[in-house]
């Protein structure tokens, strides 16, 4: 019975070379394809933001109609600050933002510190922008009512609320019938 002999030319893995040429194209293609990676995730977060902020503008006009009173949605910018309407100011509410309601044209708004668990007109939490989507700040900030038809009554419109991050800058803006869309 004959015994196989192995060749000495027989492939039995890989040699230096093609290790190196491996490791060479591995790293050109990360290389390649990690910025775009990154960058990807950076726009992520700032379109992310943009879009809430827009989904909860319609929500927030959506409330006015159904509850037939005048809404608002306050977004404060980086420095904690909101124009008019408002002219409010609070450091430890930058970047973030919330819907109150208020039941009658005289009737005041909910203060800065009531919740939804202690005033039923307080709509939502305050939504941190800057937690939520790392790297995204409000530039501008912006203070929507709408009334209870659902148009803004802002004196200025449209109105833009501003958002930038590692990923760009997005303009939220809402027009006087209460449209919100991301530029």
């Amino acid at each position: 019975m004959a015994v196989a002999r192995k060749s000495s030319r027989d492939p039995s893995g890989m040699t230096l070379v093609e290790l190196a040429i491996t490791i060479v194209i591995l790293g050109i293609l990360s290389a390649i394809a990690v910025p775009g990676i990154l960058g990807s995730i950076h726009r992520t977060g700032v379109d992310g933001a943009s879009r809430q902020l827009t989904e909860d503008i319609r929500l927030a006009q959506s409330n006015a109609i159904t509850r037939g009173a005048q809404t608002r949605l306050i977004v404060f910018d980086q420095s904690g600050s909101v124009p008019d309407p408002g002219n409010l100011s609070d450091p430890t509410k930058a970047n973030k933002y919330r819907i109150e309601l208020r039941t009658g044209p005289s009737a005041l708004w909910p203060t800065l510190n009531d919740n939804p668990s202690t005033n039923p007109n307080v709509l939502t939490v305050w939504q941190d922008l800057g937690n939520q989507y790392r790297g995204v700040s409000v530039t501008t900030s912006s203070a929507l009512l709408f009334n209870s038809q659902g148009f803004l009554v802002n004196t200025s419109a449209p109105v833009n609320t501003v958002l930038q991050g590692p990923g760009g800058t997005k303009t939220v803006q809402t027009t006087a019938i209460g449209k919100a869309a991301v530029l």
